[in-house]
């Protein structure tokens, strides 16, 4: 408790800084934020009328952030759970929905695997020029997987002369990062191309290792009558774990590697001063191998494998942007995607093996109306799939300014995600069924946001979310192990205050809170069923909060941020095999950083920067398992409040700009 009165006052002290500069000269005019994800339209986030919140990149920059997990913590809505170590396992669940629930786009580009999964271990900050962050149903533009939302990242563009940008940071558990990147625009033509390394011994004892190189980049051409856009993200990943599934740290020798593709083509072509037709090509293939050997002649128990997994998702998009009238604008358009996923195993049990694809087809429209002081969205989709058949789906939103300074919002629609190819086809030792249909929501949300002149922005949002045909799991040695059962329903209310005032100050602060229950139960009534009969829903903490402030001029910057997380009930696997639901408990994180320039502002700059990430070392968990306390050697070592999150790390770098 001292540490978190200790966080709050921290924030306390840094947040009167902002009374301080309300005494001087006043510029409150800023360039409003535009967003494209909500609508696939360039449009101001004050006039969208879905739930945004956008993070920048230079945001991103200055508290030293490198993984997106860690930004997306912040988001009001959003609840992230990590396994352990860096590089864990790490999911999103956005509004309590499941974590296959979040569509996932870089430049356009789905990430996800086939079926909504993806792990957010593998996304790194590097190169980016913002997050959108759309929260509520959006499958009527982007298809299977975003019932609960879409996370958007977009690479940093080139402008100007040519700029090279270097920075290297270094710190605890053998911690270092390192990028290198060169921007500029020539002749009519942007570039941007980035390399980064990242590497940490992790916080276990041994085997906890996670090494990433990244690579990315974007080129863009802009003429008179069309335009064209080229991205590429290259990222490779290996992972060293020692935890077995009850987070025993038991293993010197499991890794995990993967190697993954995106690629993306936009392109645009001005038919008439009133219409615009829009390509879009989008690959995403993503190679990773698994392996768990013995770890040396004694170790005769077990289960010991090598899996080797490849996928891809590979889709075009045609539409048409057209002004039908002053204010009234029609996005129509067709998108065809094609999947391919393929795994072999080869285990102390025998081989096994599955190989599957699918097409999928969608067609969409869209009409967008904006007046004065009010926006407002009406569309469809109709989508075939090889496996389910015909899906539609629909939205309707709009946003409302019945004051200068006031804006209502609300939107309700419905979304699906299609199954995995596990559930689909099966493979190896599982029994897929072709005859699944895909997951549904149907959703609604309302609210309204105040601006309070300089002293920035304060707002709320109600959502309410049901969604049902979720597919459970039973195992069966010759019948099909999954099944269209379960309903769940969650609801809740997110708060949000923002202030950005003359003299550099700032803050905010977000609160969410969050039902999400069980409605109708899945094959299993067992208590430590993931769809237990009238349960709460794993993973997800009934309250979170969040609160920031800062110090920012040409003189250096200075940020610390407060994150609390509510208990939230998990399943407990022990060593034994058995299992039993348990709560963990709520946590604290303080995280600071800074940067000091260490030359005068010109075109050349060196800058000193520092982090400190869970500043008071707490020890907390995202995830239930057995948890080893290292500094201690009698049964009290082991507790059941779950896998070990990072203690404290410092951090400390030089970034050149020349």
């Amino acid at each position: 408790m001292k540490h978190h009165a200790l966080s709050l006052a921290l924030v306390a002290c840094t947040a009167p800084l902002s009374l301080v500069g309300a005494q001087v000269a006043r510029d409150t005019a800023h360039a409003p934020t535009i967003v494209v994800t909500a609508t696939r339209t360039p449009l101001s986030i004050m006039r969208s009328p879905a739930t945004v919140s956008v993070i920048s990149g230079d945001e991103l920059r200055r508290e030293g952030i490198v993984s997106v997990v860690d930004a997306l913590r912040h988001v009001p809505g959003l609840t992230v759970v990590q396994t352990g170590s860096y590089g864990g396992a790490t999911s999103l669940f956005i509004r309590g929905g499941e974590s296959k629930f979040a569509k996932v786009l870089v430049d356009g580009v789905a990430v996800n695997d086939a079926g909504g999964a993806f792990d957010f271990s593998s996304l790194s900050t590097d190169n980016l020029e913002r997050i959108e962050i759309v929260r509520g149903p959006a499958s009527v533009l982007y298809g299977s997987d975003a019932m609960a939302g879409v996370v958007q990242l977009f690479t940093r563009r080139g402008s100007g002369p040519p700029r090279i940008d270097l920075s290297a940071r270094g710190g605890r558990y053998a911690t270092y990062d390192a990028d290198a990147a060169i921007r500029g625009t020539d002749h009519g033509v942007d570039y941007s191309v980035s390399g980064a390394r990242h590497s940490t011994d992790g916080i276990q004892l041994f085997n906890s290792g996670f090494r990433q190189s990244v690579g990315s980049g974007t080129v863009g051409w802009h003429g008179a009558g069309a335009d064209a856009r080229l991205t590429a993200r290259f990222t490779d990943d290996n992972l060293h774990y020692p935890t077995d599934g009850s987070g025993q740290v038991v293993d010197s020798n499991a890794t995990r590697r993967d190697d993954r593709l995106v690629l993306g083509f936009d392109g645009g072509l001005r038919l008439s001063s009133a219409a615009t037709l829009q390509l879009a090509l989008a690959s995403s293939g993503i190679h990773a191998i698994s392996d768990n050997q013995p770890d040396g002649p004694a170790d005769t128990h077990g289960y010991y494998y090598t899996t080797g997994d490849r996928s891809y998702r590979r889709s075009a998009d045609l539409r048409i942007n057209a002004t039908l009238m002053q204010g009234l604008e029609l996005t129509t358009g067709a998108q065809t995607e094609r999947q391919w996923q393929t795994s072999a195993t080869q285990s102390n049990f025998g081989p096994s093996s599955y190989s599957a694809r699918r097409r999928s087809t969608g067609y969409y429209s869209q009409l967008l109306y904006g007046a004065d002081n009010y926006t407002a969205t009406l569309g469809g989709r109709f989508e075939h799939s090889q496996t389910f058949g015909d899906f539609f789906t629909y939205r309707a939103a709009a946003n409302v300014n019945p004051f200068m300074a006031t804006r209502v919002h609300a939107s309700a629609g419905t979304s699906f995600r299609e199954p995995t190819m596990l559930e689909n086809f099966g493979g190896g030792f599982v029994i897929g069924d072709s005859t699944l249909s895909p997951e549904q929501a149907h959703s609604f949300d309302a609210g309204i946001e105040q601006s309070l002149e300089q002293w920035g922005t304060i707002s709320v949002t109600g959502f309410w979310n049901w969604f049902s045909n979720l597919i459970d799991y039973k195992y069966s040695a010759k019948d099909p192990n999954y099944f269209n059962v379960a309903k769940t329903k969650t609801s809740g209310a997110e708060l949000g205050w923002s202030v950005q005032l003359p003299g550099g100050f700032h803050g905010d602060a977000s609160l969410t809170y969050l039902d999400a229950r069980v409605v109708d139960p899945g094959k299993s009534t067992a208590a430590t069923a993931a769809f237990a009969p009238g349960a709460r829903l794993l993973r997800r903490p009934m309250q979170t909060m969040d609160l920031g402030a800062g110090y920012g001029t040409a003189r250096g910057t200075f940020d610390v941020r407060v994150h609390r997380s509510g208990t939230r009930e998990d399943v407990f696997f022990a060593p034994d095999f058995s299992s039993k639901r348990v709560t963990l408990p709520a946590y604290v994180r303080t995280d600071v950083s800074g940067e000091l320039p260490l030359t005068p502002e010109s075109g050349r700059s060196m800058t000193l920067t520092a982090r400190v990430e869970n500043l008071f070392d707490v020890r907390y968990s995202e995830v239930a398992g057995v948890n080893y306390d290292f500094s201690r050697t009698d049964d009290a070592s082991i507790n059941h409040t779950g896998y070990r999150a990072p203690g404290r790390r410092a951090l400390l770098g030089l970034r050149l700009s020349l």
